[in-house]
């Protein structure tokens, strides 16, 4: 799963775990690699990897299966919910508790001895060409709109962003591939203090906001290219030319995807660098050694 996917999901399992009664700091949290439980001092989370509940053991605690894989061979006194990943509970196995499964997929054999199951089906929403269309408009008038008043009132704010994204392409892109990494994973890590959760969704909701004015300054970059005299009507026909663009290069796999990723930690390092197109961007230069 990726990073976006799996964010949310650990922010619902916070919420679930805090609404239950239970202590967010005695939470285990699984993200990669292969591990064998045979102790859980709360509650169990994974959110990645594969993990095995062995048959010679029994756990006390609920588990939450978020990313990944979950065994159950053995016993586990409490509920498990599954929300991504896949779980199993085999043949002998025992789950005292309620298996309760929102999404992802669980395999429980007939032999297996389960308190509770029970399952949440949400309809699941037809990918129409309406539907993506509206998607589409919705996404266009909102970041149209902010290029319009920003292409109105301050012009020179998008002209800063776009000439660090075409004049610094690579320290841009460095920059915004390490920032946005590392912002990411202290955001999640805030997010694991019931005390920072808050703090964490604000943090990423402003991540978003970056990636978002990002968009607005490629649309920029476009609309300068168009035979528009007007600013702000040319920024407003970039984005929407500039979104279409990244729609159509979603359809292409693996290359399209790689483009995508590339123009956004681009993206995502020129607003950083030049703060949001307040101060114009110029790398740091080492003076030559007097001969």
């Amino acid at each position: 799963m990726t990073p976006t996917e799996v964010i949310p999901l650990l922010v619902l399992v916070l919420l679930l775990v805090s609404a239950g009664g239970a202590d967010v700091e005695q939470m285990s949290v699984t993200f990669e690699g292969d591990r064998a439980v045979e102790a859980v001092d709360d509650v169990l989370v994974v959110a990645g990897g594969n993990t095995t509940v062995a048959a010679d053991a029994s756990v006390e605690g609920d588990v939450y299966v978020a990313g990944g894989s979950v065994r159950v061979d053995g016993r586990v006194d409490g509920d498990v919910t599954v929300l991504a990943g896949r779980l199993s509970v085999t043949e002998g196995a025992t789950v005292t508790g309620t298996v309760q499964r929102i999404a992802g997929e669980a395999a429980i054999s007939d032999g297996a001895r389960v308190g509770e199951v029970s399952a949440l089906d949400p309809p699941t929403p037809a990918n129409s060409p309406t539907r993506a269309v509206v998607t589409f408009l919705l996404q266009f008038s909102a970041l149209g709109a902010v290029g319009w008043w920003v292409a109105r009132r301050r012009p020179a704010m998008l002209d800063t962003v776009g000439h660090s994204i075409t004049q610094h392409t690579v320290v841009s892109g460095v920059v915004g591939a390490l920032a946005g990494a590392t912002l990411l994973v202290l955001f999640v890590y805030m997010a694991f203090t019931l005390l920072l959760l808050p703090l964490s969704i604000v943090g990423l909701g402003a991540q978003l906001l970056v990636v978002a004015y990002a968009q607005v300054a490629f649309g920029y970059l476009v609309g300068e290219r168009l035979p528009i005299d007007r600013t702000d009507v040319a920024t407003v026909v970039g984005v929407g030319a500039f979104l279409l663009g990244l729609r159509l290069l979603g359809e292409l796999p693996v290359v399209g995807g790689l483009v995508q990723f590339a123009l956004v930690v681009v993206g995502f390092g020129a607003v950083l660098n030049t703060y949001f197109g307040l101060q114009r961007f110029e790398p740091a230069t080492i003076p030559r050694a007097d001969d």
